[in-house]
């Protein structure tokens, strides 16, 4: 039972992690559609109507519920459908829920914000602000960049594909976990991917290392960076890094397979990698700050988060820092997903921002990649071919 449980959980895994390479990287590539513009009302309510079919379609066993928003010029959607929690009330849109791996473009955001003040180098190598005795335990550790931590081209083997790690978060969901733990099994094991900057590879334990970078350059807790830095400033009420901030208002159940999740101390996952509790609202907000000019200084500022490494592209993934590149309808998109179901992605010609949740991590895969592909392509006014009641069947 434990082998097919913790097997269930990597292929979850998998899904939460890669699907920036598979979904948010060209695989929504079709004809190009209409030019920019004000949506008319009755196209609004067209539009709204097929995204609120979307949502109603994707709620079938296994998945328990839910989220999605849509802004942009003229259009305005928020919904929800299934439960808050199996056997539980039906699913608000205000309800908040874990975003996992969405956080890391809100850490790479927060070190994009200390380079611009100076208080942090991307080029510069992380031991000049990690500890020498940790420098010396991670391969090629005195090689490996801030940037390369960020845009996954350090090569650190990722924590998260140890099998026996997914057993142990399994066994102990009572845990509380130490950000130099999940480091520490990263090293145990598995050897590097290839030396830095040779390659690209998504990794957990490279954000896990630029939270501690982040809070020695800034000399302040991550959480706190996260709230003066992003929340405050863009008014994201609902969000909190959970484990280290008191809850703010009901969070959604997450399940994996049978398995709510609810209730699992979430330091396994809350530390520059993960660990945002966030709403759909919040995280749309968000997005729209990032790209209209509301969390960075200088233009060129969002220019270097948004550039795909070479490497990242070779690999099939445009990746920058902490953001993937996707193309949809022949525009250009970015964002970013996370193990639990949470997804943000911004059109920046449309000005559209399509942010939610699926409460299910497990055997989901084709129900999540449908539901995000046809709701961008709703949002940015290029619906499915097929109706949406049989999107599922």
């Amino acid at each position: 039972m434990r082998s097919k449980i913790s097997h269930h959980v990597q292929k979850s895994r998998v899904f939460g992690a890669v699907l920036a390479g598979v979904v948010l990287s060209g695989g929504l590539a079709v004809p190009a559609g209409a030019r920019t513009a004000r949506v008319p009302a009755e196209g609004r309510d067209a539009s709204n109507a097929q995204l609120r079919c979307l949502l109603d379609g994707v709620v079938v066993p296994p998945v328990p519920g839910a989220i999605l928003a849509v802004t942009g010029p003229g259009r305005s959607f928020h919904g929800a459908a299934g439960v808050y929690e199996l056997g539980g009330r039906a699913l608000r849109t205000s309800d908040a829920f874990r975003t996992a791996s969405v956080t890391k473009t809100m850490t790479a955001a927060v070190a994009l914000r200390l380079a611009e003040r100076g208080d942090l180098r991307l080029d510069a190598p992380i031991g000049r602000y990690l500890d020498r005795k940790l420098v010396a335990r991670i391969p090629y550790g005195s090689r490996i960049t801030v940037r390369q931590l960020l845009d996954h081209t350090a090569g650190l083997y990722d924590y998260v594909q140890n099998e026996k790690w997914f057993q142990y978060v399994l066994d102990h969901p009572d845990k509380t976990w130490k950000p130099r733990e999940l480091v520490d099994w990263a090293l145990r094991g598995g050897k590097p991917y290839f030396a830095p900057g040779r390659g690209y590879h998504y990794s957990d334990t490279g954000y896990v290392l630029a939270g501690l970078v982040i809070e020695k350059a800034a000399r302040k807790p991550l959480h706190r960076l996260y709230r003066s830095m992003l929340l405050r400033p863009l008014k994201m009420d609902r969000t909190y890094l959970e484990g280290r901030e008191a809850h703010r208002g009901p969070r959604a159940h997450n399940y994996l397979g049978e398995r709510d999740t609810y209730d699992y101390n979430p330091t396994f996952d809350t530390f520059g990698g993960g660990g945002l509790v966030s709403t759909a609202a919040d995280l749309n907000r968000f997005m729209r700050g990032l790209f209209e000019g509301k969390v960075f200084k200088r233009p060129t500022t969002l220019q270097t988060m948004l550039r795909s490494t070479p490497q990242s592209i070779k690999a099939g993934s445009p990746y920058g820092l902490g953001v993937t590149r996707l193309t949809v309808a022949g525009e250009t998109a970015y964002g970013h997903n996370g193990f639990f179901g949470a997804f943000q992605v911004y059109v920046p010609k449309k000005r559209v921002a399509v942010t939610g949740t699926i409460t299910q991590a497990e055997n989901v895969g084709k129900q999540a990649r449908q539901f995000i592909e046809n709701s961008l392509l709703v949002s940015i006014g290029k619906p499915p071919a097929d109706p949406c009641e049989r999107q599922y069947n």
